[in-house]
């Protein structure tokens, strides 16, 4: 059976795994990035590691890496990435092909979660779609008649960075009221920062998961964040709606656990904004792989290619 390598490259760490051609994760890595040391060279150095050890003697066919950022998966490239600054225009195939002798593929990280759930869990069934990475902050993939669709400069999939707010807090892509100033741990902290929540830390990675434990015990502050965020996601999902027209929407990444809390809202402001025969189609999903989406969609880039 052939056997292929994802690796998700993150801002702290990256995550490995040996994937097989029936999408199971039969070896996983962890390795931790240095903070003051998040160099090109240095990062390559720790993805051979990562392939080097979930590989261990065994032949694979090709190797496939998700980074966060713009991405051209057509070229190798990463123009920018919010993780690693120093790098632009940074051909991370070719550097890595130096060390790696087999095929290198590079695509943006949420693309690969959401590739994940499309080849392997909650959207096997579903060729047109809408995908959204709910985490720190907001991705998306676009999947139409089967592929995934990424747009000239490989951008396609942005859905964090629509504006769902004129006028609202500045995001860190430069914008004002993006979705993921609302609907992410991002914007959960920024939520918190105007109107705190007894027993809870915004500077927590777990905010999302204390705000949720808040809303069960009935905190009207935590109930009304979760009203806020999700009808800020309707509205955007309305938007996309009305354009692509699709029918299925997947949810994935450690906020969309929280989905419970918000899916009233979400669905009131995406009746209220979309058309009602396009609306009435529309089935929403949350991801079923959780932390492997990555991993696998990753090491399966050769499955989506264009």
């Amino acid at each position: 059976m052939k056997h292929f390598v994802g690796i998700d490259v993150g801002g702290t760490r990256i995550k490995a795994g040996l994937v097989n051609a029936h999408f199971q994760v039969l070896n996983e890595e962890v390795i931790w990035l240095e903070d003051a040391d998040k160099s090109e060279h240095a990062v390559l150095a720790r993805i051979v590691e990562a392939v080097d050890a979930v590989s261990n003697t065994q032949a694979v066919e090709s190797v496939g890496v998700g980074i966060a950022g713009c991405i051209d998966a057509r070229r190798g490239i990463v123009v920018t990435s919010p993780n690693f600054p120093a790098w632009n225009n940074f051909d991370v195939v070719g550097r890595l092909k130096k060390h790696v002798s087999v095929p290198i593929l590079v695509d943006n990280d949420a693309h690969c979660v959401i590739g994940g759930e499309y080849l392997a869990g909650a959207a096997v069934d579903c060729p047109d779609l809408l995908g959204f990475t709910l985490g720190t902050g907001v991705g998306g993939a676009i999947f139409l008649d089967g592929r995934l669709w990424r747009g000239i400069r490989g951008m396609a999939g942005e859905f964090g960075h629509i504006t769902v707010e004129p006028g609202g807090p500045l995001c860190g892509c430069g914008s004002y009221g993006c979705l993921e100033m609302y609907c992410s741990r991002v914007g959960f902290e920024y939520l918190c920062s105007r109107d705190p929540v007894e027993g809870t830390d915004k500077q927590s990675p777990h905010l999302p998961q204390q705000l949720a434990h808040a809303a069960q015990s009935g905190n009207v502050t935590a109930l009304a964040h979760f009203n806020t965020a999700g009808t800020m996601l309707g509205r955007t999902i309305a938007g996309l709606l009305n354009s692509l027209n699709v029918n299925n929407i997947v949810l994935a990444g450690g906020v969309s656990h929280t989905f419970n809390w918000m899916k009233d809202a979400m669905w009131t402001e995406l009746r209220k904004r979309c058309y009602p025969v396009v609306a009435d189609a529309v089935t929403v999903r949350l991801g079923t792989l959780g932390d492997k989406a990555g991993i696998i969609g990753a090491a399966m880039q050769w499955r989506l290619q264009d």
